[in-house]
């Protein structure tokens, strides 16, 4: 495991690592993309990055969980509404936009590659998503209200499942049709139903 920072300066040159690398996966590959490559685009040695990272893997690891404390952390913020589901449909398009942000979902699928064949990564990446799920079934729970406990077992967690099936589906999608951003004002107000399906009782 990579020491921990210690300092508000070490923290800024993880990130600084941490969006350079993301840059270099996204352009190159993981396997391809090489520590001085990502030293260089970080604007810093190899020596360094080693002091805060042991390796490549230890990178993506630390991508991922960067990613998945900012989705928890945007859950947290709708679970402040005093209606989630509006604040919801009032940002479906933004989300639509950022799930289909083709760099992004070609660094993500990257990720989901390598952590087939890497059991570390493969253990962060579903932490990681455990987490993630459990916040969704937090967030559904909350929007449905009283109305949750009479639903059937298993239910909250199959909407939030889908839930999750739905935006990560759109990140695929758009390495596949690289101009599906241009079609987030069509799909908003579709998912928009769909919204009112999961997080209405």
């Amino acid at each position: 495991m990579s020491p921990a920072p210690s300092t508000d300066r070490a923290q800024a040159r993880r990130q600084q690592v941490l969006e350079a690398a993301a840059e270099c996966f996204r352009r190159r590959g993981f396997h391809a993309a090489s520590m001085a490559e990502i030293a260089k685009t970080a604007g810093m040695s190899p020596g360094h990055i080693y002091n805060l990272f042991e390796n490549k893997d230890d990178i993506i690891a630390a991508i991922v969980e960067r990613d998945c404390d900012e989705v928890v952390a945007r859950i947290n913020e709708l679970q402040q509404a005093d209606d989630i589901l509006q604040v919801m449909l009032g940002e479906t398009e933004r989300a639509i936009d950022e799930s289909t942000q083709v760099a992004d979902a070609a660094l993500e699928l990257e990720v989901l590659a390598e952590a087939s064949r890497n059991p570390r990564l493969a253990t962060v990446v579903q932490a990681g998503e455990a987490l993630v799920h459990a916040k969704a079934q937090d967030l559904i729970r909350q929007s449905l209200g009283p109305a949750a406990d009479q639903l059937p077992p298993g239910e909250v967690q199959g909407r939030a499942l889908l839930l999750a099936a739905l935006f990560n589906g759109l990140t695929a999608l758009s390495v596949r049709q690289p101009r599906l951003g241009q079609l987030v004002p069509h799909m908003a107000p579709v998912m928009q139903r769909v919204l009112r399906v999961l997080l209405v009782p």
